[in-house]
């Protein structure tokens, strides 16, 4: 792909996909542009009058194009303009193109060398930094252990709002898990709120947290991705500042601290989660879904293997784009709506649960559909919730709920 914008009147620049805030700077409003990636230091602001510019960016549009449409908006622009201003957007690496492809590229060869992902959230509300304080608070958060009975289960879904917001429903989850023998491995599926490009995207690399290193059992992922294909490199590097994994590897640690002594009794494989697209939301239909979940199963087979989804449920109000603040009656009907959405998670349907997430193109924005099917679908049998929370916000302009939920298995 060459760069777009030098002596290209008919190429089609295509904006990369970015975290966006409302800000002002330097009495200028405008937007800021947060990476995901990590690839560009800081933030970008972007003035009020440049966002038309770079809405039209979107990968179908020739620069020909979008001048004429801006100049018949009436915006009075000078000659060569928009091919500069496209320029300077492909050297600071907001653009699509050959140098940003090069730059990731790059850059997650020297992530995937490091040989471990650093934990990159530590210091977050509920999650010290410190190796004594981080091991007091996750010894508040998940209570005396009970004496483990039975196989560990096949499933089991956990939050991944901050821990604390989510501290009930961590505990739920984390101390049922505890209930169980170890697992041989713990397959973690996390949402890629990035935007990941590939519906899953596995991480070669161990897992540093304040209690010490979790081992990734490297053979798992690499067998997935021998059938699935090599992760792309914008993909792995979404990896990097990921909460949704690193808030599992971290109860995952405290748990085998617990009941071993040290941190890294139970090995892990974390994927993030990227879109399943399917033409009613039901997977189950889906012909193709059965490659993806048979290199799953197959790298785990013979194995006690646990698949656990770090998932939140939705996520409404002003903050993410609804009109008004929440009042009793929508919090209330928000919590009708997930447990109708769980009930087919305990029906033993998980198909059903990504259909009805999805209907409407899915309006309350449940984040983490593809990580619970996963979960779900690969433990098989019916799931038990264990809790429901909402998490709202003082002022109401926000509610994000979540779900635990364990799953033994066929009977």
């Amino acid at each position: 792909m060459s760069s777009p914008g030098r002596d290209h009147a008919e190429s089609a620049p295509a904006l990369r996909a970015f975290e966006l805030r409302p800000a002002e700077f330097e009495g200028r409003r405008g937007l800021v542009l947060i990476d995901p990636l990590g690839l560009i230091d800081g933030q970008v602001f972007v003035p009020e009058a440049l966002v038309p510019i770079l809405a039209r960016l979107d990968g179908t549009r020739t620069l020909a194009s979008i001048e004429a449409e801006l100049r018949a908006a009436g915006a009075v622009l000078r000659d060569g303009f928009l091919a500069d201003l496209v320029v300077q957007l492909d050297e600071s690496l907001l653009l699509h193109g050959e140098l940003f492809e090069s730059t990731a590229e790059s850059t997650a060869a020297q992530f995937l060398a490091e040989g471990v992902r650093e934990a990159s959230h530590a210091g977050s509300h509920g999650y010290p930094a410190g190796a004594g304080a981080c091991a007091r608070a996750l010894d508040e958060l998940l209570g005396e252990l009970s004496a483990p009975t039975g196989r560990a289960p096949r499933g089991l879904v956990a939050p991944h709002i901050d821990f604390g917001r989510g501290a009930s429903g961590y505990r739920a989850a984390y101390r049922a898990l505890a209930a169980h023998e170890l697992p041989e491995l713990v397959v973690v599926f996390g949402t890629g709120h990035g935007g990941p490009l590939a519906p899953l995207t596995g991480l070669p690399l161990d897992w540093r947290t304040p209690l010490g290193t979790l081992r990734t059992e490297r053979a798992f992922v690499d067998a997935v991705h021998a059938r699935l294909g090599a992760p792309a490199p914008a993909d792995l590097l979404l990896h990097r500042k990921e909460h949704s994994l690193e808030f599992q590897m971290l109860c995952l640690a405290a748990l085998s601290l617990a009941r071993t002594g040290r941190p890294d009794a139970i090995p892990v494989a974390g994927f993030l989660c990227g879109s399943l697209p399917s033409g009613d939301g039901d997977l189950d239909r889906e012909t193709w879904i059965a490659g993806l979940l048979d290199a799953l199963r197959g790298a785990a087979a013979k194995r006690r293997v646990t698949f656990l989804a770090g998932a939140d449920l939705a996520h409404v109000g002003p903050t993410f784009g609804d009109d008004a603040p929440l009042g009793d009656d929508a919090v209330h009907a928000l919590a009708r709506r997930d447990d109708a959405r769980l009930a087919m998670l305990r029906a033993g349907e998980p198909g059903h649960f990504h259909a009805a997430v999805m209907r409407g193109a899915n309006p309350d924005r449940v984040c983490s559909a593809t990580a619970i099917y996963l979960a779900a679908r690969l433990a098989g049998g019916a799931a038990e919730i264990l809790h429901y929370g909402q998490a709202l916000a003082e002022d109401r302009t926000q509610c994000v709920t979540f779900c635990s939920a364990i799953l033994r298995g066929e009977p």
